[in-house]
């Protein structure tokens, strides 16, 4: 697709798929190309927020030093051919990190607004759009991971719930239950009792794990070598009976498989919250 996005010397050299990406401000393009306008001498990036110009002002490069040597400016709201997130997504940033550090706490629209300083509607669809889940989703999952996280550090249930935001035993067992593939209680003991199947995908983040009972997915887990997942299964669940499925499920299969796909700033994130993000995903998925 990169030899079709790019320049020649003249507007009219734009290509549909080009046009078509700046008017869709379509993020997955922001790697390919960078647009600049005549009229105003600004350069952006495909996803840009800023009014469009029009076609026959707009001028591609394949990279922005090539606009800057042609004495183009750098647009300050997208910041295209910088390290630096733009504005759109260090708030994306931002509120992942507040929900991950604040996960006692209730998590509103109106709470992570005034932390990133987007109007709850905005931080909405740019959440969803950039994650590829809605806020209470992602908060939903974490809260999930760190009930799981006290549990095997020796909590008990009651605590472990607590410690983890669900406020009371009825919202971790109204909220928990499709996400732990059993009970609580049962989790607490080990699995004891449970059987387990699971089966292994490959995927541009890694191998990844997905095991799942009757009731529900227990588990998502990621690692580099096959090994390794057996040991953390049955570190997880040491009372279960563990078995791979004898044939892979589609619905497991297509799942892990859209969920490998990130937004940019994604990409760009550290691996391990990278990872928090898919198995959110994959969990919302498959629920």
């Amino acid at each position: 697709m990169g030899s079709r996005l790019l320049m020649a010397t003249a507007p009219a050299t734009i290509s549909n798929v080009a046009w078509t990406a700046i008017l869709n401000r379509d993020r997955h393009h922001d790697e390919s190309f960078v647009y600049a306008a005549l009229t105003t001498g600004i350069y952006c990036r495909p996803s840009c927020p800023a009014r469009h110009p029009h076609r026959r002002n707009v001028l591609l490069f394949a990279t922005a030093a090539q606009a800057e040597r042609e004495g183009f400016i750098a647009c300050r709201r997208c910041r295209p051919g910088k390290d630096a997130l733009t504005h759109a997504e260090a708030s994306i940033k931002t509120a992942l990190e507040w929900i991950e550090t604040h996960i006692q706490q209730p998590t509103t629209l109106g709470t992570l607004s005034q932390v990133t300083r987007l109007s709850p509607n905005h931080m909405q669809q740019l959440f969803k759009r950039i994650v590829g889940l809605s806020p209470k989703a992602f908060c939903d999952a974490r809260r999930l991971a760190f009930f799981k996280r006290f549990i095997r550090q020796g909590a008990s249930v009651s605590s472990a719930s607590y410690r983890a935001g669900y406020g009371s035993s009825r919202a971790l067992y109204e909220r928990a239950a499709k996400g732990l593939g059993m009970t609580p209680g049962t989790y607490a003991r080990g699995g004891h009792g449970t059987h387990i199947k699971y089966a292994l995908f490959a995927g541009k983040l890694g191998r990844t794990l997905v095991a799942g009972t009757d009731l529900g997915i227990c588990a998502i887990l990621l690692a580099d070598h096959d090994t390794l997942f057996l040991e953390q299964l049955r570190r997880e669940f040491p009372q279960a009976v563990l078995a791979p499925m004898q044939a892979s499920s589609a619905k497991w299969s297509h799942a892990v498989n859209s969920c490998q796909m990130e937004d940019r700033l994604l990409s760009r994130l550290p691996l391990d919250l990278r990872h928090r993000i898919f198995q959110a995903r994959v969990w919302q998925a498959l629920r």
